[in-house]
């Protein structure tokens, strides 16, 4: 009989002691760390590019571009390396890979848009073309092109930061 109400007992306050502790809650960002995390999106970013445009003059033979296009990227690598840092000690986990994540998740997004549009464009022109409306089918075209336009430079820019195949996601 002691050995049951002593089990009550620990049971009762091992309850007692899970009960009191607080479930863990998510950080809330301030505008520094949104503003930061803004800077060091902007300086990975700049890195990529700095870097595809080195490989570029490199593909072409320019090497004195592709050397000042590589002194520019390890200057913004120092900058990343510096945001990263005060991230870190306001309490950020991984800044780093949180920016490139977002970096990536923003480049798609805009692939994405780019195709919603270029389809509705295309829809827009097939409704013109039925309607027998010439001239907005005429327009249509022109926005389909543009958008064609816009959808490269787009893909372009996700395969910079790391995409693979930024359409097949979109």
């Amino acid at each position: 009989m002691k050995k049951l109400v002593f089990t009550a007992i620990a049971a009762l306050f091992t309850a007692a002691t899970f009960a009191q502790t607080t479930p863990a809650t998510t950080p809330t960002t301030t505008t520094v760390e949104k503003a930061q995390m803004k800077d060091l999106r902007q300086d990975v970013r700049a890195y990529d590019n700095k870097k595809a445009e080195a490989k570029h003059a490199i593909n072409k033979g320019n090497l004195t571009a592709a050397q000042a296009d590589l002194a520019a990227a390890k200057v913004d690598k120092q900058d990343i390396k510096a945001d990263a840092k005060t991230l870190k000690s306001e309490g950020v986990a991984h800044p780093v890979k949180l920016a490139d994540k977002e970096v990536k998740k923003t480049d798609e997004k805009e692939v994405k848009t780019t195709i919603k549009s270029i389809k509705a464009d295309r829809a827009a022109e097939k409704a013109a073309v039925k309607a027998g409306n010439t001239t907005a089918a005429a327009a249509d075209k022109a926005a389909i092109k543009t958008e064609k336009k816009d959808l490269k430079k787009d893909i372009r820019e996700a395969r910079r930061d790391g995409i693979k195949h930024p359409v097949r996601r979109a």
